[in-house]
């Protein structure tokens, strides 16, 4: 794997926003086909930080080194981002957020204009250096003009890894944007609610879409920047790579199967999935297997309980299929058959498997105390006519269809609920994820 898989390089993306007689507008520019999962993406502008943006420091104006970074929350380096997104917002779309030695915005028309936007190729090549751009043409950057509103890094697992700040700026008076057929070719001009509308077929990028979400709630610039100047904690946001229906994709915090994905793929693979699949075995751990029912989606989980015997928690809903589907999931013969409750479904699924396998069968109604040895720990509740289980060496719970409240379960020692519908939810306490 490459070394950027591993340490992420750091880039700078501008979001740059403009008011229309429709309402606030956001710009996108098409990304250059470059056999990448970002070809063909519709993003903002924006690229890799590179070495030669720290001389433009003094190129800055609004904002000091150290501000930058104290905004930024790094410990130096933090005004290289925003001389970052300044000159790769140039080199891309052609908008230039500076300002001459009068102090006003640098106006891109005319013949002084042609002569900027003719060095924009040269200076994404390397053969111009922006600090000398800067000098040559008496330009001051206006940093200030930047509002420091996204922290991305890319999931673990891709072959390019980015650590991307976003910045916020209104499209500078006497400007227009003009993609420069090389690393963009196309754009477009867009209301966020347009952006994200699914009649609006273009490819964006999730930290794209999740940029323009933000920006849908604000009717204009005014009260958009309202907003990106008040003090607030600007998050780092990991996704995490899965596997659906439609092939890998990166999935956030708020998905219902973030904390699975992150316990079953904690390297990055990109091969757990995100979605539930009925029928398909899946192996949560060396010892449990989830299997989902068809059009219910209820689950039924099998335990290893030692010397490879296996117990079944809730065999599941009536039907032949699911419950030859248990039987041929099994490892290992099944020993146990435990109910969380005594619906009538259950505890006929229970009597049908136990005439396959000769299990022992347990459950709120029928609860002898004997359990396989301290493997699997049952208790009573927490609602009535219920039990749960316990699988003491990965500290999950197997409570079934019960709401159970978080107290009981710290008393317990909890880490994971496995609940009868769903993806596996963690108890544990929220840390800093290794990036």
């Amino acid at each position: 794997m490459k070394a950027d898989a591993v340490n992420p390089r750091v880039a700078a993306t501008l979001v740059v926003v403009r008011d229309a007689p429709s309402g606030l507008e956001v710009l996108l520019l098409r990304r250059a086909d470059k056999g990448d999962h970002n070809s063909g993406a519709w993003v903002f502008p924006g690229g890799l930080v590179d070495a030669g943006d720290r001389r433009c420091h003094g190129a800055c104006i609004g904002l000091d080194a150290a501000r930058a970074s104290a905004l930024l929350g790094v410990e130096a380096g933090g005004l290289d981002y925003y001389v970052a997104a300044i000159r790769e917002c140039f080199e891309e779309a052609g908008l230039l957020f500076a300002v001459d030695e009068g102090g006003q915005f640098v106006n891109m028309h005319g013949e002084s204009g042609g002569r900027l936007s003719a060095l924009r190729g040269p200076l994404n090549s390397g053969d111009c250096e922006f600090a000398d751009f800067c000098r040559d043409f008496g330009l001051r950057l206006s940093a200030d003009r930047l509002f420091y509103i996204g922290h991305w890094l890319t999931p673990k697992g891709r072959a390019k890894r980015f650590d991307t700040r976003f910045f916020l700026a209104v499209l500078p008076d006497g400007q227009a944007s003009v993609h420069d057929e090389v690393e963009t070719v196309e754009q477009v001009w867009l209301p966020p609610v347009a952006a994200l509308s699914p009649e609006n077929t273009r490819r964006l990028m999730t930290p794209t879409r999740a940029m323009i979400e933000q920006l849908a709630v604000f009717s204009d610039t005014g009260a958009l920047l309202d907003w990106a100047r008040s003090r607030r904690e600007v998050p780092c946001v990991l996704p995490r790579l899965a596997t659906s229906h439609v092939g890998p994709c990166p999935i956030l915090s708020n998905h219902p199967a973030w904390a699975e994905v992150g316990r079953l793929d904690p390297d990055g693979r990109g091969d757990a999935w995100c979605e539930i699949r009925p029928g398909v075995p899946v192996r949560l751990s060396p010892g449990v297997l989830r299997l989902s029912a068809g059009e219910s989606g209820c689950h039924s989980y099998l335990v290893d309980v030692g010397r490879n015997e296996w117990a079944v928690i809730d065999p599941g809903p009536r039907g032949e299929d699911h419950l030859n589907a248990v039987i041929a999931a099994a490892p290992g013969p099944i020993r146990w058959i435990f109910l969380t409750d005594g619906e009538a479904e259950q505890l006929e699924s229970a009597a049908r498997l136990q005439a396959h396998t000769g299990a022992q069968v347990h459950g709120p109604q029928s609860h002898n105390g004997v359990e396989p040895a301290t493997t699997l720990r049952a208790f009573p509740g927490p609602t009535g006519n219920a039990m749960s289980y316990l699988l003491v060496r990965e500290k999950i719970l197997f409570a079934g269809a019960q709401a159970v409240p978080r107290a009981w379960l710290a008393e317990q020692d909890v880490a994971w609920l496995a609940p009868r519908q769903g993806f596996l939810v963690t108890l544990l306490s929220t840390t800093k994820e290794k990036r």
